[in-house]
């Protein structure tokens, strides 16, 4: 989703097929759509290729959910639609997570793919215009959700995917009743031996 125009259009057009296939299994599953949508937000198209396909259903909430890393300090998350500020990066405006001087910041993220400074510029767009509601979500939430997610489903998310189901866990538990659609962007067999080894098995 990072790049100039069309770049992140035709990425968005593609996985749109996501959200298409999503909106219609949900609706067939339960005969209704739910009531909040999510993904994890790095660069951002597993998130809006989910988000496409819900986009003009003004009653489904969507929410992009970033890495809080290890705090708020600069250079401890990857928190571009929290703490960004406008700026450009690798040919195109965006939020920007920068430096005094605008250069991009050093960023932070247990998660590989969501490491990075700034973000699509439809998701600039999204947050500035409220369609789409931003979270952020820290390491220690993020291995809670992982584990859990796979001792109690035998789904082993990416670290990436688990920041989306920590926020759907903590906001599930805050709204009971609610129906919320989560986004598994990735599998956690990647990240598995890298969990362990640094963190054990929970």
């Amino acid at each position: 989703m990072v790049g100039p125009h069309p770049f992140p259009k035709m990425v968005r057009n593609f996985q749109s097929v996501m959200g298409i296939e999503a909106r219609e299994q949900y609706l067939e599953m339960t005969g209704e759509l739910p009531d909040h949508v999510t993904a994890c937000v790095g660069g951002g198209s597993n998130a809006l290729g989910l988000f496409a396909g819900f986009i003009d259903d003004d009653d489904v909430q969507l929410h992009g959910v970033e890495p809080l890393g290890k705090g708020t300090e600069l250079g401890q998350h990857s928190a571009t639609m929290t703490f960004g500020k406008p700026g450009m990066i690798h040919g195109f405006k965006c939020l920007l997570l920068a430096d005094e001087e605008g250069n991009p910041a050093p960023v932070h993220s247990i998660a590989s793919g969501l490491d990075y400074p700034g973000v699509g510029p439809e998701h600039s767009h999204l947050k500035t215009s409220g369609r789409v509601n931003y979270h952020a979500i820290s390491d220690d939430e993020t291995l809670d959700a992982f584990y859990k997610i796979s001792r109690r489903e035998g789904i082993i998310p990416a670290l990436e995917s688990a920041h989306a189901i920590a926020w759907a866990m903590k906001f599930g538990r805050e709204n009971p009743g609610t129906t919320i659609l989560a986004n598994l962007s990735g599998r956690g067999d990647k990240d598995i031996d890298y969990v362990t080894e640094n963190f054990g098995h929970g």
